[in-house]
């Protein structure tokens, strides 16, 4: 199955919704039709006679417009809508447009197929006084000899702007607006088939059954991108198949029908799952309906604060839910489009698995990408991860180019679909960050550090293919890296130990932090020496905790005389750093919590 076939059983299973519109969404679209956005709206009675006209407000003009294959993918070519158009063809503005829109609206509303909001709207066009009527509503301006005026809607030049009609009274439970008329849309679909009867009909590749062969398709699939197609070709030079085919035919065969339910239900998608991410929009949907987990693109929610059981606990019962949801044969289908040029849409990634390989998937990669953090275990996002591994820290925030951040994101989004290791050069280029804290603001620092321990611990444990680096400290860990990063957080924690509350300063451990990770011999004996003073300031109790601390990591170290002693450290340090602090800090809570407790006692 590809993406166009899991695109038409979509339009299949959510044909219910067709053409039915609901607030701030946008609605699945009919076959032939397009949504546009509307900027006047023109009400009419049965009989083709005005009644008012106005703006239409922004928020609300999404509609529902009838078209022809040529008028959907117009561009300077003259081609009309059959009912809802622009002003420059619904009015004399333009002799040829105009023509062109009266000869398409006549046709539907002398054919079997006719209705009688097409038939009111003809009559009304017919008696040429749109403009005018128009200006005496104000909301257009004429010139002094009766044209129309070079004014704006909305942005949009007089000309440019879209018409769409009302016909009132309307019959009971059906809308007086045209775009909201089922029983109009029916009849369009109904003539338009039979204008396309006579065409060549073939086996189309999505259905396997016999269509109108279709040549040109919808584009606007990403809203974001309007004009950009996902199938085109419209040379005639044999460039686009490199003289493997002489017609598009032999090499795609998509019906109408096919091509028109596909692109329709993959807008529809898009519009309102897609996740915009840098200049890539990103789905994630089944088929049939059912919900799936689209947290799986920003991370794992966090409720409140937890350890791993905890943690672990709320990931299960998330996924408990879409798992009751989603049959385990279901289809879940991840795509990502991007457009390359402005008339060219790009499909970047599609995968489709299964739903219970989807949701193992998920929990393996939330549950091995997490980090203990100050607020409870939690693990980074997808986005989070590209910003903190090539991002630049502008304005307080990390901020990261967008294509690079389109990039990565699906890299990494393929990393966990595909249950394949995280590539190291973004483990390298998060590293690489943590190790110059200065170039960070505390809060970013922390962000980046917690960030890259996440990252660095699944890299290693997907390598070994076990749980060999633990969420908490490993007072047993023998690893160089991590005993030098262990060292690092004690040399900082002695120097803020003498500092005052309100003391922003930043202590020497972090001041050498590149060089120690470079050269960590070097660098532990300078500080060393740099902390002499500040263990002198310390209560003897304090100072024997870190000297007796120190003793013991320094014992676990390589012989001085091991030439890999002083090597550079590899990724491990900045797990030794983080859990040596985070357990220095633990215990100096308890401590403090301990004194507070015994002085309420004696009072």
């Amino acid at each position: 199955m590809g993406i166009l076939q899991a695109a038409y059983r979509t339009y299949q299973a959510y044909e219910h919704l067709v053409g039915k519109t609901e607030e701030g969404k946008e609605p699945l679209t009919p076959i032939s039709h397009i949504i546009q956005n509307a900027h006047i709206e023109i009400v009419i009675n049965t009989d083709g006679e005005f009644q008012k006209a106005y703006p239409v407000p922004k928020d609300q003009s999404k509609t529902i417009v009838p078209v022809t294959i040529k008028s959907a993918n117009r561009t300077s070519n003259v081609a009309a809508h059959p009912l809802c158009d622009q002003l420059c063809y619904i009015s004399p503005y333009d002799e040829k447009k105009h023509a062109s829109y009266i000869t398409q609206l006549a046709q539907w509303a002398n054919s079997e197929f006719s209705h009688p909001k097409v038939r009111a709207v003809l009559k009304y066009i017919q008696k040429g006084t749109i403009l005018t009527d128009l200006a005496a509503s104000g909301v257009i301006t004429l010139d002094e000899s009766g044209n129309l005026g070079s004014g704006k809607i909305e942005g949009t030049d007089y000309d440019k702007c879209l018409v769409r009609w009302q016909v009132i009274p309307a019959p009971k439970e059906i809308s007086s607006a045209c775009w909201e008329d089922v029983t109009l849309f029916q009849n369009y679909i109904s003539y338009y088939e039979s204008q396309l009867a006579s065409k060549e009909r073939d086996y189309c590749y999505v259905t396997g059954q016999l269509d109108t062969v279709c040549d040109t398709h919808p584009k606007g699939v990403v809203a974001k991108d309007n004009s950009a197609k996902l199938i085109s070709a419209n040379d005639d030079t044999n460039f686009t198949y490199r003289g493997r085919f002489t017609e598009p035919k032999q090499a795609y065969n998509i019906g109408y029908t096919a091509s028109q339910m596909a692109h329709h239900a993959l807008r529809w998608i898009t519009s309102k799952d897609g996740v915009i991410i840098g200049s890539r929009t990103f789905i994630c949907w089944n088929p049939e309906g059912a919900q799936v987990p689209k947290f799986a693109f920003f991370g794992m929610p966090s409720e409140e604060p937890a350890d791993y059981v905890g943690y672990k606990r709320q990931l299960l019962k998330t996924l408990g839910g879409y798992r009751q949801a989603l049959k385990p044969t279901s289809d879940v289908v991840i795509a990502a489009f991007d457009a390359a040029t402005t008339g060219r849409l790009s499909l970047t990634y599609y995968n489709e698995l299964k739903a219970s390989d989807f949701l193992d998937r998920i929990e393996d990669w939330y549950s091995t990408l997490c980090w203990d953090t100050n607020f409870g275990v939690q693990s980074p996002s997808l986005r989070r991860i590209v910003e903190c591994a090539f991002g630049t820290q502008r304005n307080k925030f990390i901020e990261v180019d967008e294509k690079i951040l389109s990039e990565r994101f699906q890299q990494l989004l393929r990393c966990m679909v595909d249950k394949q290791s995280v590539s190291y050069d973004i483990v390298r280029a998060l590293v690489t960050r943590a190790g110059i804290p200065l170039a960070y603001n505390p809060t970013n620092r922390e962000t980046l550090l917690t960030t890259t321990c996440a990252v660095v611990r699944k890299y290693r444990n997907d390598k070994l293919q076990k749980e060999e680096w633990k969420l908490a400290l490993d007072a047993s860990n023998r690893d160089r890296s991590y005993l030098f990063g262990r060292l690092l957080a004690i040399a900082e924690q002695v120097e803020r130990s003498t500092y005052d509350r309100e003391e922003g300063r930043e202590p020497n451990a972090i001041h050498m932090w590149s060089v120690f990770a470079q050269r960590p011999l070097y660098g532990w004996r300078i500080l060393e020496e740099k902390l002499i003073p500040y263990y002198a300031k310390l209560s003897p109790r304090l100072r024997a905790y870190f000297r007796n601390l120190t003793s013991e990591i320094v014992e676990m170290l390589p012989d001085a005389g091991d030439p890999e002693l002083g090597r550079k450290l590899e990724d491990t340090y900045l797990l030794g750093y983080y859990h040596q602090r985070s357990a220095m800090t633990r215990k100096k809570q308890i401590e403090e919590k301990e004194e507070d407790e015994d002085e309420s006692a004696e009072e």
